[in-house]
This record gives structure tokens, C-alpha cells and sequence, in this order.
């Protein structure tokens, strides 16, 4: 089987690792932190110094980070992913960041006659454990036909977007959804609660009726038992609501809801609830209402 470099063993990196050594690729993986790296050793993955040993190794090289700068980090300097790029190799970031930035990536790897695409993923860490990510992929059509076999390694729906960058820019719609639904069914549900309704006898509504959501699905015991444990942090939707609106600002395109949307989740981090769930949003506004 061929060789695979991961750059990134977070909440979500680690299990989609896992999913490609199951699927027989020899894995060298990188992390910042060297203590996340041990696990998946005593799986069989080797585990390098720094980001140019990966790519080194590698036939395709994955990053799956937090943010543009995280992603910069690994990718520029004497010993980051850029440095060792080159004909043959493929560099496949699956991290969420600025579409901007990952085009701006894209020219250096194609200078250096590599190959890149943007893939940024939806789905939480249990979707990510089963391999059943949905995963929007930018980039020339046929470095994706080239890296869909270890794609659907990590996710079941592999989807081709369009050129570089698109990826992104439709991670971006995704999270605009997710956000304003999240926000949305937060206020609708504490309402109904100042009005004598419980939150559970609101979902026994919801669920089958016409506003139902998949957030519905995923969120409705973390407001029932008011537990907030991260699977998708607060403060990384905030994040992406904010690379939303540099793509709209980019794109002369109004985007008033999802103004106000990123507006009520910059207030939830600023209120110390970033590392929490998303679906904390409810936790914020029923303090705010409060």
C-alpha cells in the first residue's frame, strides 16, 4: 500500500488516522504535541520530527488543523511540508481555514510541481471514528480522482466541488447553516421555556414536524441536560462564521444573518464558553435572557 502522512492528531485527526491504518496504509504521523503521537505508534504508525520528515515519506500528505495560522505553521519554513514538496507528492489539507490562505498554499505546491487539494470535512468526532465523514473536496479533478480511494478511507460521502479553494468556500455554506440553525433553535427552545414549556416536551414536537433539523438529532440532550462536552468546540464555529464572512465580503455579498449569527457566538466565547460545545449557544443565551 502506498504511504500516507498525517499532520495533526486533534479530536478529529486522531480517529481519521486510525481509519487509514485499517485501511493498510503504512502512516507516518506528526503532531506539535509528542505525546498524541504515542497511541497510534503502538498501533504500527511511525511517528516523525517535524512536517518535512512527513511529506518525505509520503505519497499524500493530510493536515487536519485548527485555523489558517496552525496550518502555516506546519507548511512554511526549513522544515514544514513546502519544503519537501515535489513532483508525485499530493498535499491534502483538510483543515477548516480561509479559502484565501489554502489558494495562496495551492500556488507553492503546484511551484513546486506537487499537488494539492482543500477537503475540509463536516460530521463530529463520532462520525470521524466510524469513517462516515462528508468530506468537500476543491482542487484539479484529477489529483481528486488520484486521492478518492483514501478519501473514502476517512468518509463516506466524497464529494468534488469544483477548483482550488471550493472546498472551503462550501465548508463555509455548511457552517452558516449550522450556526444560525444551532442559534436558532437555542432561542425558539428558551422561549418556549419562559412560556411553561419544557425542553423536552418542545423536542417530542420538533422531531416530527415540519422545523425539524438534523441539529435537532445531534444536539437535543446536550440542552435537555444542560451538557455542554465538546464534540465541535463553540469557539471553532465562531471561527468559521468568521472565514464565512471574509468569503462574503470577498464575494460583495451582504450576509446580514450570518453577521448576526457570529455576533451572538463571539459574545458566548467572550462569556469563557469557546472550548464547550457549540451547542453552548443555548447556555449563553439563556444567561443573556436571564
Amino acid at each position: 500500500m502506498e504511504n500516507v502522512g498525517f499532520i495533526g492528531l486533534g479530536k478529529m485527526g486522531t480517529p481519521m488516522v486510525r481509519n487509514i491504518m485499517k485501511a493498510g496504509y503504512n502512516v507516518m504521523v506528526y503532531n506539535r504535541t509528542k505525546s498524541k503521537s504515542e497511541a497510534l505508534a503502538s498501533d504500527g504508525a511511525r511517528v516523525a520530527k517535524t512536517p518535512k520528515e512527513v511529506v518525505e515519506f509520503s505519497k499524500f500528505t493530510i493536515s487536519m488543523l485548527t485555523d489558517s495560522e496552525a496550518v502555516g505553521s506546519v507548511f512554511y519554513g526549513p522544515d514544514g511540508v513546502a519544503s519537501a514538496m515535489g513532483p508525485g507528492k499530493i498535499y491534502i489539507d483538510a483543515s477548516t481555514i480561509s479559502y484565501k490562505v489554502s489558494e495562496e498554499i495551492s500556488k507553492v505546491v503546484e511551484g513546486k510541481m506537487g499537488e494539492m487539494l482543500d477537503a475540509p470535512v463536516t460530521g463530529s468526532v463520532p462520525a470521524a471514528e466510524r469513517g462516515e465523514l462528508t468530506i468537500m473536496v476543491g482542487g484539479k479533478k484529477e489529483t481528486f480522482e488520484k486521492s478518492k480511494k483514501l478519501l473514502s478511507s476517512m468518509g463516506k460521502n466524497i464529494i468534488y466541488i469544483g477548483p482550488h479553494g471550493s472546498g472551503l468556500k462550501m465548508k463555509m455554506v455548511n457552517n452558516i447553516i449550522l450556526g444560525a440553525n444551532m442559534a436558532t433553535l437555542a432561542e425558539a427552545i428558551l422561549l418556549g421555556e419562559q412560556n411553561g414549556i419544557s425542553p423536552d416536551v418542545q423536542f417530542s414536537v420538533l422531531l416530527n414536524g415540519s422545523a425539524y433539523s438534523r441539529v435537532m438529532d445531534l444536539k437535543k440532550e446536550n440542552i435537555i441536560k444542560n451538557n455542554f462536552e465538546p464534540m465541535f468546540n463553540l469557539e471553532h464555529e465562531m471561527k468559521d462564521l468568521n472565514y464565512a464572512l471574509e468569503m462574503a465580503r470577498s464575494s460583495q455579498f451582504p450576509a446580514v444573518l450570518t453577521s448576526e449569527v457570529a455576533q451572538l457566538f463571539e459574545i458566548a466565547v467572550k462569556k469563557g464558553l469557546g472550548k464547550m460545545d457549540f451547542s453552548a449557544i443555548y447556555k449563553a443565551l439563556r444567561e443573556a435572557y436571564d
